[in-house]
C-alpha cells in the first residue's frame, strides 16, 4: 500500500495544484492578488492541463499495480525456484525504482494555501521600497470637461496614472481641477502628510511597481494599507524636481474596500 500512495504521489499532486489553478480563477477572483486580469484564460488552461494529467496518471499507476503479478518466479545461483513479492524486489538492490524527488512535495505548501486562503494583494510594504516606481510616459492630455459656474464642486475621478501625468503637463490643466483618486495608504515623513499608492503590473505581482503621490490632509493618517477614495486639489510644486511625487490638497476622505483589481489603476466607480 506505501509503494503504491508513493507511486501516485506525483499525478495527485499535479491534480491538487490544478484544483487550486481552478479555485483562484473559476470559483473566485484571487487570482488578481497575483497576475493581471488578463492572464484568466491561460490560468484556467493550465489548470484544467494539469488536473487532466493528474487523473490520467493516478488511473494509468492504479491499473498498472492490478495487472502487476502478487509473486515473481526467479531462479537463484544454484538453480533453485524461488518465489518473490515485488515489493521486496524492487528495493533489493538499494534503489528506488519509483524516482518520486521528494523535493516536490514542496508543491503540496502553495497548492493547500491557495485552496484553503487567499494571501492579501502586494500593499504598504512594496509600496515603500526605493526604486519602485512607475514609468508615467509623458501623453497629449485632452482637456478636461469644463465645470458648470453653478456646479464648482463637482469632482472629476481620475487614475493616479493620469494625475501623476497631468502634474509634469505644461498646460498645468489640474490647476483649480477638484478630483478624486482611489489608492491605499503608506506613511509620509512628516505630520499632516501621508501618501496615496497604487500598484501597477506588466504580468503579476513579482514585477509590482509604484504609482504614489503626497497628501496633505487634517486630522489623523489613516492606517496604513487601507483603501480611501479621496478628494482634493493638485498643489503646484515649482522648486521641486519633475520626478518627484506630485502632491494634493485632500478637502474629503473616506474608507472604501480595496478594488477587485488591486492592480489595475482606473478612475475611482471604473473598477467593477
Amino acid at each position: 500500500m506505501k509503494t503504491t500512495l508513493r507511486g501516485i504521489a506525483p499525478a495527485l499532486l499535479l491534480a491538487l495544484v490544478g484544483i487550486a489553478l481552478l479555485r483562484i480563477t473559476v470559483l473566485s477572483d484571487a487570482y488578481l492578488q497575483y497576475v493581471k486580469e488578463g492572464l484568466r484564460i491561460p490560468l484556467i488552461a493550465s489548470g484544467l492541463v494539469l488536473l487532466a494529467l493528474g487523473i490520467a496518471g493516478t488511473v494509468r499507476r492504479l491499473t498498472a499495480r492490478r495487472r502487476e503479478p502478487v509473486l515473481r518466479f526467479r531462479r537463484d545461483a544454484d538453480g533453485n525456484a524461488q518465489w518473490h513479492r515485488p515489493a521486496h524486489d524492487e528495493h533489493e538492490d538499494g534503489h528506488d525504482h519509483d524516482h518520486n524527488p521528494r523535493v516536490a512535495w514542496l508543491l503540496t505548501v502553495p497548492a493547500v494555501l491557495l485552496l484553503c486562503f487567499t494571501p492579501p494583494a502586494l500593499g504598504a510594504f512594496t509600496a515603500s521600497r526605493d526604486g519602485a516606481d512607475a514609468t508615467v510616459e509623458p501623453a497629449a492630455y485632452a482637456d478636461l470637461a469644463e465645470q458648470p459656474p453653478a456646479a464648482p464642486s463637482i469632482a472629476t475621478p481620475m487614475a493616479l496614472t493620469e494625475f501623476i501625468g497631468r502634474s509634469r503637463d505644461p498646460q498645468k490643466s489640474l490647476t483649480g481641477r477638484k478630483v478624486r483618486l482611489t489608492g491605499f495608504v503608506t506613511p509620509g515623513t512628516k505630520s499632516g502628510e501621508w501618501y496615496l499608492n497604487r500598484l501597477v503590473v506588466s504580468c503579476c505581482a513579482a514585477d509590482a511597481r509604484r504609482l504614489r503621490i503626497l497628501v496633505h490632509a487634517p486630522g489623523p493618517t489613516p492606517e496604513t494599507n487601507s483603501w480611501v477614495d479621496l478628494t482634493g486639489f493638485w498643489r503646484p510644486t515649482p522648486d521641486t524636481p519633475a520626478t518627484a511625487e506630485p502632491r494634493l490638497d485632500a478637502i474629503e476622505q473616506h474608507a472604501v474596500p480595496q478594488p477587485r483589481a488591486p492592480y489595475r489603476d482606473v478612475p475611482p466607480g471604473s473598477d467593477g
